[in-house]
């Protein structure tokens, strides 16, 4: 079976015989490290990428599609493609300006109108300096920016590359960031502009998800009519360790609908696999996801209990669960071996593909990862009866 086939065979439990091989993807750093510790590498990492910029454990979707794909741990391990992402653009089209750029950091206003500060020493998180949004007057002013003028947010050669996909042997998603119910808006007004938000002005933070879920059910309407989508992504981030940052009734007045308005629209399209990306202790966020029509979870994070998740929602859906800190050069096989014992019990139930959750960073050694991931491959091939 192709890759496309095992995802849509395990995430509809019909079998646990083809169970994928995958992971999400790696930073930059990280393959460049590996590189000197044995990973036979076939495609160099560009020159101008930054340490943190993510190598995707997927197939390139279409040439020029502007994102790194893995082309070398994938053919050294075995591995299945992980869902390759379809491009969508949400900004406002704004032109990027580089502020400052120097030999230890990089300052510019991106698309989305963010003033941001990405390091150029090592891996770390880009710095929001100012966000475009504060208050009623600049979303108004922000949305003036937007038209129906779907054509221009897609893909050069687009109907060719609808071709493409048509005959494809892995499976795509569309979504994640920056779209979400709670993430878009943190992402334009920031944390404590949105958080405020909803107390000073909660009808603008409704106007505002009320713009952007119909903005994005027209746009991706016009990729949904075209290419037959194997997942949606919903990006959301809500939660820390110690559990969400939002209530229960702050999720249902500010979220709740808009979900459940998108999820009809994606009901239409027959699309059955809709996860929540969401980081954190999110035990308390399952069930109100669960009502509103999500059927699957990216990641379950090493701070939740993912056999307690799965016997509470046994047909809710699992990507990721694998606890990366247990690869870091102090990690014991003891320990990846206990880990896997747990991906094992949840994988004979079905709808369930381990990998380590999110990227894998810079600090997960080599030794370690190629030791877990054969392992986990073995574990996979003995599940469905291979060996």
């Amino acid at each position: 079976m192709d890759s496309r086939e095992k995802f849509n065979e395990v995430f509809g439990f019909k079998s646990i015989s083809n169970i994928p091989k995958t992971e999400f993807g790696y930073w930059v750093k990280t393959i460049k490290n590996w590189a000197q510790k044995g990973l036979p590498i076939k495609e160099k990492m560009p020159k101008d990428a930054l340490d943190g910029t993510l190598v995707r454990g997927s197939v390139p979707l279409f040439e020029g599609s502007g994102e790194l794909a893995d082309k070398n741990v994938m053919p050294y391990l075995k591995l299945d493609s992980y869902l390759a992402k379809m491009p969508f653009d949400l900004s406002p089209k704004f032109k990027t300006r580089v502020i400052e750029d120097n030999e230890h950091e990089r300052i510019y206003i991106d698309n989305y109108g963010l003033t941001t500060k990405v390091s150029k020493k090592g891996a770390s998180t880009p710095m929001v300096l100012k966000y475009p949004i504060k208050n009623r007057d600049d979303f108004y002013r922000y949305r003036s920016y937007y038209d129906n003028d779907f054509k221009k947010r897609l893909p050069l050669n687009w109907d060719n590359i609808c071709k493409d996909l048509k005959v494809r042997d892995f499976p795509v998603r569309l979504g994640g960031n920056p779209f979400g119910f709670s993430f878009m808006g943190r992402f334009l007004m920031g944390e404590v502009g949105f958080m405020l938000n909803m107390y000073d002005d909660p009808q603008l933070v409704k106007e505002f998800n009320q713009f952007f879920t119909d903005f994005v059910i027209e746009y991706w309407s016009q990729i949904l009519d075209m290419v037959d989508i194997d997942c949606v992504f919903i990006l959301e981030d809500v939660a820390y360790r110690s559990g969400p940052f939002i209530s229960k009734e702050m999720f249902k007045e500010f979220m709740t609908p808009y979900y459940i308005q998108f999820i009809d629209f994606l009901k239409q399209y027959k699309i059955e696999n809709i996860f929540v990306d969401c980081d954190g202790k999110i035990d308390k966020l399952i069930p109100l996801w669960v009502d509103v029509g999500v059927t699957g979870l990216f990641p379950i994070e090493a701070v939740n209990d993912i056999q307690k998740i799965r016997k509470e929602y046994p047909k809710l859906k699992i990507l990721g669960g694998f606890d990366k800190k247990l690869l870091f050069e102090e990690g014991s096989r003891e320990a990846i071996d206990a880990e896997l014992e747990k991906m094992e019990r949840l994988m004979a139930q079905g709808g369930f593909v381990p990998h380590v959750d999110h990227a894998v960073s810079a600090d997960v050694s080599w030794e370690n990862f190629k030791y877990y991931r054969t392992r986990l491959n073995d574990i996979i091939d003995k599940i469905g009866g291979k060996r």
